[in-house]
C-alpha cells in the first residue's frame, strides 16, 4: 500500500486531500489568531507604559525649566560682576559645565 492508497476516495478513485487541507487551514488560521491577540496586548501594554512615563517626563521638564532659569540667572550675575556668581560659573566651566544667560527678550513681540 502507497501512501497515496490511504488517501483514496473509494467512489472517485482519486487521492482526498480534504481533511488534511482542512486541519492545515484550521491550524493556520489558529496561528494567525493567536499571533494577532498576542500583537494586540503588547500594543495595549506598550500603551499604558508609554502613558505612565507621561507624567515623569513633564515633571522632568518642569525641572531641566527650572535649572535652565536658575542657571540663566547666575550667569546673568556674574556678568554683572557678583563674585559668588563668577565662582559658581568658573567651577562650573572646570566640570565642563558651560552656562549662559536667557537670550534677551525682544522689546516689541512679533505681530501675528
Amino acid at each position: 500500500m502507497t501512501v497515496f492508497e490511504k488517501f483514496t476516495d473509494g467512489k472517485h478513485g482519486g487521492p482526498s486531500l480534504s481533511v488534511a487541507v482542512a486541519m492545515l487551514a484550521i491550524g493556520f488560521l489558529t496561528a494567525i489568531g493567536f499571533q494577532t491577540v498576542q500583537l494586540m496586548r503588547d500594543r495595549s501594554n506598550l500603551a499604558n507604559v508609554y502613558a505612565g512615563q507621561q507624567n515623569a517626563v513633564e515633571q522632568t521638564l518642569r525641572l531641566r525649566n527650572s535649572v535652565d532659569a536658575f542657571a540663566g540667572e547666575t550667569a546673568t550675575l556674574a556678568q554683572q560682576g557678583d563674585g559668588s556668581a563668577k565662582q559658581v560659573v568658573e567651577t562650573l566651566r572646570s566640570q565642563n559645565i558651560t552656562i549662559r544667560p536667557p537670550a534677551a527678550q525682544p522689546a516689541n513681540p512679533p505681530a501675528k
